[in-house]
């Protein structure tokens, strides 16, 4: 009994871990940019207005000839025009499988106009202002 109740233990422990990944397992992937055979989406289901100027999202970039996904837990300020990875995930796009799970940037880098990074930030603010539409 005594080892049952380890094992239950062990299993919510594994649960509540895993709740704190960097991508919840219900996407709402959205593209927003290409370049070469790179694709950057946004999960619109994890948009959060962080304040009056930072946002926070998930954000995938998928490299097609790697079969490769990154998703960067972000940062993003898009009037100081600065980024900031929280944390990142590198998988196996065709399968989802984790390879490597890092921490990210201690500080906010700036990105320039070109970037995908200000499409990244122009989409999520799009969003941001759809959602605060009233429904009709």
């Amino acid at each position: 009994m005594q080892c049952f109740m380890r094992g239950g233990i062990l299993l919510a422990a594994l649960v509540f871990f895993t709740s704190f990944n960097v991508c919840n397992a219900a996407e709402d992937m959205r593209f927003v940019d290409a370049e070469d055979d790179t694709g950057y989406y946004v999960d619109a289901a994890t948009v959060v207005r962080v304040s009056d100027t930072e946002r926070d999202a998930v954000v995938a970039v998928v490299k097609a000839t790697e079969n490769r996904r990154y998703l960067y837990r972000t940062r993003l300020n898009p009037q100081a025009g600065t980024y900031q990875f929280v944390s990142a995930q590198v998988e196996i796009y065709d399968t989802k499988e984790v390879l490597r799970t890092t921490q990210g940037m201690d500080v906010p880098q700036k990105y320039t106009p070109a970037s995908p990074l200000r499409s990244i930030a122009d989409f999520i603010e799009e969003l941001l202002t759809t959602k605060q539409q009233p429904p009709r």
